[in-house]
């Protein structure tokens, strides 16, 4: 599906997703959508779970280290940046592991006001805590204070390696709110990257399972051989049960990255590639038939590769891994994008690559990077939002979560250039010289601020002379009026939207209580919104 024609879509719904789904089902629709984006597949309602009498294999320790988690999820409410939305209940599953720590899907406890845990056949609940989330990965730690709720459970033990194809796994979990856990065979029946919809962008290793996986699943283990293979977390149907889960790759990763007390991420490459089919490329690149790989077309400023490679390189190998022409490497004996080797790395480390360049053949080292990156435009949660508002007009730094404020379908023209900013603003080079792109997301209805409609969702590029390149330098400009008059440009368009300075400082306050507004701005330091 095209990426505009998608986004479109999914816009317009959003608002009603939010309204007639709790926090589970609502990343089920986000599941259902980001599988759909990648696969070009149509979807449908997952049919309920079929229980099935536990595995040999499981033992009784197994269904008393799967917990039911209890949650209070309050999101902020991007549209009135300063007031949260009203909060929900919902429920998920997640396992003991070691150290007496809970691991689940990050999407069961994002934007969590209060968690609590309760132990299969037992009514008392207690309070956790979450310890690490990492929303690019949906997994989660958890913390339970009380010592009393590890009595007579057991850490779960994990697999070396994932599972193969028609290998038939159990999924444990607490679906559809249910009070006891219920257990479902399937049968593994893909291994690849895919989407992941927590955070809308990231990709990473799923296995697909032939088994429902419902909300409320989400967390919950998946057993081969009576080890843990992968987390249960997305759920897609066509036709028959199809499932996903997080496997053992992801797992580690995540587990490793925390163990010195802080979560970084995974290491971004950041490059764009063709492959090396074309007979005519090759020949033009002075390609050697012996050689295969991918050619490099772009390469994010932020990322990894950045101060390495060019345009025009052909990555020939990956830590002594051969790229294939069609940009696979075989790893555990699998075939997959050579992006995986990224996958088994943490940040900090490096990895050596061999570049065809000029006739001749490189080896680099490159050391792995996750820099903050501002035009990333993935989910937020747990992160308070930005704005700043004058004389009743509300100004916030573009994000997904503005993106999903739209409510006109993209139809008008600075709605769309959000759309195409959020998309190209580091394809295109919008993003120098901007930390952030400052957009007017609404209106206050004021006497001071009347006929401002038609720059509702614009880019902001100047305000009284200076140039505006992040939030801190819209506070800066407002500060000087220019012969009593603020002037505020936007991107597209040569008049500027002019308030009366005097005015506008007099209404302030007062359109402030007016409207509930406990601050006239929130802004963040550099830094707030890396990982936790």
């Amino acid at each position: 599906m095209h990426f505009f024609r998608a986004l479109n879509s999914y816009l317009r719904q959003y608002p009603a997703l939010m309204q007639e789904t709790n926090m589970n089902n609502r990343i089920w629709a986000q599941g259902l959508l980001i599988a759909l984006l990648w696969t070009g597949t149509s979807c449908r309602m997952l049919p309920s779970v079929r229980p099935c009498p536990p595995s040999g294999s499981l033992s009784g320790d197994v269904l008393l280290s799967t917990v039911k988690i209890h949650t209070t999820t309050q999101a902020d409410d991007f549209s009135n940046p300063w007031r949260a939305s009203r909060p929900s209940q919902g429920n998920g599953t997640g396992f003991v592991i070691h150290g007496k720590r809970i691991l689940t899907n990050a999407h069961v406890i994002s934007n969590s006001r209060f968690l609590e845990v309760q132990k299969n056949g037992d009514p008392k609940r207690y309070i956790a805590h979450v310890r690490f989330a990492g929303h690019d990965c949906d997994l989660a730690l958890l913390d339970v204070d009380d010592p009393n709720f590890f009595e007579g459970t057991q850490p779960v033990s994990f697999a070396d390696t994932i599972p193969g194809l028609g290998d038939t796994v159990t999924a444990i979990g607490f679906p559809l709110g249910g009070d006891r856990v219920s257990l479902t065979r399937g049968v593994v029946s893909r291994i690849d990257q895919s989407g992941y919809s927590h955070s809308a962008i990231d990709q990473h290793m799923v296995l697909q399972v032939d088994a429902a996986i419902n909300p409320g699943n989400s967390g919950g283990p998946i057993f081969y051989n009576g080890k843990v293979v992968g987390v249960a977390f997305q759920g897609l149907s066509i036709g028959d049960n199809i499932g996903y889960a997080i496997p053992i790759p992801v797992i580690k990763h995540f587990l490793d990255d925390v163990e010195d007390g802080h979560y970084d991420g995974y290491p971004e490459l950041g490059m764009d590639y063709l492959e090396l089919r074309n007979p005519a490329m090759r020949k033009s690149l002075g390609v050697p038939p012996s050689e295969s790989g991918v050619v490099v077309t772009w390469l994010d400023p932020f990322g990894s590769a950045y101060p390495h490679l060019k345009a025009g390189d052909v990555l020939l190998s990956i830590d002594n891994c051969n790229i294939g022409e069609d940009g696979t490497i075989v790893l555990d004996g699998n075939p997959v994008q050579f992006t995986e080797i990224l996958e088994r790395r943490q940040v900090g480390d490096s990895i050596t690559v061999n570049v065809f360049r000029d006739s001749g053949i490189l080896t680099l080292a490159i050391p792995l990077l996750n820099s903050e990156d501002p035009f990333i435009f993935r989910n937020l949660y747990d992160v308070q939002p930005e704005y700043a508002i004058l004389g009743g007009l509300v100004f916030a730094p573009l994000n997904r979560e503005i993106l999903k404020t739209i409510r006109s379908g993209f139809s008008t023209p600075n709605d769309q250039s959000l759309l195409y900013l959020s998309r190209y603003a580091k394809l295109d080079g919008f993003y120098r010289d901007h930390d952030q792109f400052v957009i007017l997301i609404r209106r206050l209805p004021h006497p001071v601020n009347t006929y401002t409609d038609d720059f509702m969702n614009g880019h902001v590029v100047e305000v009284n002379g200076v140039a505006i390149r992040c939030m801190q330098d819209l506070l800066t400009a407002f500060s000087a009026p220019v012969n009593g008059f603020h002037r505020i440009r936007f991107a597209g368009t040569e008049e500027p939207l002019i308030l009366d300075a005097e005015a506008v400082k007099a209404t302030q306050d007062s359109i402030l209580g007016q409207y509930g507004v406990p601050a006239p701005f929130c802004i963040h330091r550099p830094g707030d919104l890396a990982h936790e």
